[in-house]
């Protein structure tokens, strides 16, 4: 990504999930990239989260509740009206809990090669045939194994049809869908603009984690310079936290969301003793996330000859949590860890005091046509 080429406003990137909508466009001048408009609306409520929770036993069910976007697709609506947003291409998230992550390995071959051996090795590996799927791909690095040589290979895959849906629903808005991506991958963009257009390092490019701390799950990618080389899903989210915090309270889950929801909302110097507090007593939820990511940096640590995270970015909705981000950098206090402004990493115009991590994986949507 060395230059901008394409010239006036780039798509607007939307990350629309059943709990959340968030858009941004940008647009070239000058040496980079500047701000058209941003807009973001969470929709969900305490009792939401008890629901998301007795969902995620039955994964159809959740999975097949495309309804679940209609209030965030009337919010675009509503904004591109209203929010000076211009044109109406449009670059959008496949539904992030229908995206299934699978590990393999392989004989090392050339990328046209794996590609077309892929499809043959995830047969019987996801919950759906490769030839119903779209899949991208992430080579991880290089391992031996049974005294061979093997690529790390990690795939991404989700159903064709429910990404057809979902381009279909903004088509029907008279939208017109120039690109899709995932979460995973999406929300490290910004960060890969960044590298490319700051000031080179003698050492080389540095590694940088990101984590996003979502609502049912969060997700850990590893970011080289520009290039994408990990991520992984962790099934842990504020809709666990929520819970944990209920069971570290002894109250009611919406209870206890609510009352997550005003930490995070209100972060007073009160609220966030309070919460680091109680949060250090949810080790089911926040040390499982911890362990997690501690495990990806083994993995990279493992593949790259012992190479080490220079620095880990929160983002994401529960990145907005003070406490939490603070709880959490306690415990992986091996490395730098901050909460992200991906738009200000894009723009050059960080703004610590008013980031919003949440808006992440729009960002990095919204740079499709900057490279």
């Amino acid at each position: 990504m060395a230059n901008v080429k394409k010239r006036g406003p780039l798509p607007i990137g939307l990350h629309l999930t059943p709990e959340a909508a968030y858009m941004v466009q940008f647009e070239p001048g000058g040496e980079g990239l500047h701000l058209v408009s941003k807009a973001s609306c969470t929709f969900t409520t305490p009792a939401d989260t008890i629901n998301r929770l007795m969902a995620a036993d039955d994964p159809m069910g959740r999975k097949g509740a495309e309804g679940s976007y209609a209030a965030a697709r009337r919010f675009v609506q509503q904004e591109m009206a209203q929010n000076g947003f211009k044109g109406k291409d449009v670059v959008l998230s496949a539904p992030a809990e229908l995206l299934e992550v699978q590990h393999v390995r392989m004989p090392p071959m050339q990328p046209e090669e794996l590609a077309t051996a892929l499809p043959h090795e995830l047969d019987g590996k996801l919950p759906f045939p490769p030839s119903h799927a779209v899949v991208r791909h992430i080579v991880a690095g290089t391992v031996a194994e049974d005294n061979e040589t093997k690529q790390d290979v990690l795939v991404l895959a989700v159903r064709r049809d429910a990404v057809q849906a979902h381009v279909s629903a903004l088509a029907k808005m008279h939208f017109n869908v120039v690109g899709v991506g995932v979460e995973p991958c999406s929300m490290c963009y910004g960060y890969a603009y960044a590298a490319i257009h700051g000031e080179p390092l003698q050492s080389g490019p540095p590694c940088l984690m990101v984590v996003h701390l979502g609502w049912q799950r969060s997700n850990v990618a590893i970011l080289r310079g520009q290039e994408t080389i990990f991520v992984k899903p962790v099934d842990q989210g504020l809709d666990h936290l929520a819970q944990a915090v209920a069971h570290a309270k002894d109250v009611p889950v919406n209870e206890a969301s609510e009352v997550v929801a005003t930490w995070r909302k209100d972060p007073t110097p009160e609220h966030i003793d309070e919460a680091v507090a109680v949060y250090n007593k949810c080790r089911s939820c926040t040390g499982r996330l911890t362990d997690e990511i501690q495990s990806c940096m083994r993995y990279y640590a493992s593949l790259a000859r012992g190479a080490r995270i220079d620095r880990l970015v929160f983002v994401g909705p529960g990145a907005r949590d003070k406490a939490l981000v603070r709880v959490l950098s306690a415990t992986l206090s091996s490395v730098p860890c901050e909460t992200g402004d991906p738009v200000g990493a894009v723009t050059g115009e960080p703004d610590p005091s008013s980031g919003e991590p949440e808006m992440a994986v729009a960002v990095g949507l919204g740079l499709f046509g900057a490279s």
